[in-house]
């Protein structure tokens, strides 16, 4: 019983994931700089490391760890499938140049070297940066916040004092990259722009570790005016991000970083605060948010948009720019769940660090 109320509590988390990960395939869908984008980035990548942030919060066994148990724990959660599924999308260019004559072998040691050096092909360059984001907040929450005490005051206090000390240094990044002082390309062992989404992806994760932190508090405040809030805010901030154009995250292209903060904060607080309140139930979200590791390992850098996209421009008529993008939307998900069911099914390993039996 325990298990299945633990499993209710955390099913708007998953609905979130689901959320993310079906504009960040609509944002792949129709890239460029124009209304949707625009507000889709300004919150798409945000909550994948807000809800990490709150799961953070809400399963703190981290705690009474070592610094060596944190970083495996994560080195088996987020980089085995990170080195994995890259080995599959590698193994499946080079059976298409192979066999079909299809690609270079120079497209295909670009991917092996993005691999290696942490840089990730295509979406998967996500996985690297949540590790070491998640790796730099447990850590600073560890040894610079509460111990075992929850109700430590002092620690609390400290804790925020990291926060404000990432957040101020993630700006100050950000601007060094803006004005040009450097400029870098992300691929590399080490590089200005990896170290700054980085940063930037601490400061969502530590936002979210703070929400579920007051979660309580904010559950006992006036539910109607709450609500109404978020959706004001979920329809306000479509024009409140217009300025920050098409936000490339990946590459730190983002024309005001503050901006960034403040929508994808609050689009993550509305998403999940209406989720738990309201007891949105949305299996095909759930399921999405539960497998959104696969499905962004795998929509892109292998090419299933890329495939679905063509294929639709090719041979269906043109009904307008966004009902299209929608549509083929819809199409990429629906051939994701076979892609989905078949790896948690015969490729487990491939998502999971194997168990030992």
């Amino acid at each position: 019983m325990a298990e299945k109320t633990h499993k209710k509590q955390l099913n708007y988390l998953d609905i979130a994931r689901g959320i993310g990960i079906v504009v960040v395939i609509l944002a792949h869908v129709d890239t460029g700089d124009n209304p949707m984008c625009s507000w889709i980035g300004s919150f798409c990548m945000a909550i994948f490391f807000f809800v990490s942030g709150a799961l953070l919060n809400y399963l703190d066994r981290w705690r009474n760890e070592n610094a060596w148990q944190i970083i495996l724990k994560r080195v088996k959660g987020v980089l085995y499938p990170y080195f994995t599924f890259s080995a599959l999308i590698i193994a499946y260019y080079v059976f298409m140049r192979v066999v079909f004559k299809d690609g270079s072998y120079s497209n295909i040691l670009e991917i092996v070297k993005s691999t290696v050096t942490l840089s990730g092909y295509d979406a998967l360059w996500f996985m690297p940066v949540l590790f070491f984001a998640e790796v730099i907040c447990v850590l600073m929450l560890r040894y610079f916040g509460r111990r075992k005490d929850k109700d430590d005051k002092a620690g609390l206090v400290k804790e925020w004092i990291g926060y404000a000390l990432i957040t101020a240094l993630s700006l100050v990044c950000w601007w060094i990259l803006t004005v040009g002082i450097i400029e870098e390309y992300a691929d590399g062992w080490f590089t200005f722009v990896k170290f700054t989404r980085i940063l930037m992806s601490c400061v969502f994760i530590y936002a979210g570790y703070f929400y579920f932190e007051y979660k309580d508090r904010i559950m006992k405040l006036n539910r109607k005016v709450m609500i109404a809030a978020c959706i004001i805010w979920i329809i306000i901030d479509f024009p409140i991000a217009q300025p920050n154009h098409f936000v490339d995250y990946a590459f730190v292209r983002i024309v005001s970083l503050p901006l960034q903060y403040l929508t994808g904060i609050l689009m993550s607080v509305a998403i999940l605060y209406l989720g738990e309140v309201l007891n949105i139930k949305c299996r095909p979200l759930e399921y999405f948010g539960k497998n959104s590791l696969t499905m962004m390992a795998t929509h892109n850098p292998l090419p299933v948009l890329g495939t679905v996209y063509t294929l639709y421009k090719k041979y269906v008529p043109e009904i307008g720019r966004y009902p299209d993008d929608v549509i083929i939307l819809i199409i990429v998900l629906i051939v994701e769940v076979p892609i989905v069911m078949f790896v948690n099914k015969f490729l487990p390993f491939i998502v999971r660090w194997p168990k030992k039996k």
